[in-house]
């Protein structure tokens, strides 16, 4: 893996981390959309661009729009 792809993942992970942070942990929508967030930054850590289907079944198998960016590194 090439240091741009490695600063971009680090860079999503900590914008994700503050975005849980700064949800309220007494809200079930805000565990729902945390829960999605934690699946998204165990992509990250893997390598690779989280995908709509590993939120659930049925979803589609494609990558997730707000990680775009990762495409072209």
């Amino acid at each position: 893996m090439n240091n741009k792809i490695e600063i971009a993942l680090k860079k999503h992970i900590k914008r994700i981390r503050k975005d849980i942070a700064e949800r309220d942990p007494d809200s079930a929508w805000d565990k729902e959309k945390s829960k999605i967030d934690y699946k998204n930054i165990a992509s990250l850590h893997e390598g690779r661009v989280p995908q709509y289907r590993d939120h659930g079944a049925g979803l589609p198998e494609m990558e997730m729009f707000e990680f775009d960016n990762l495409k072209n590194l």
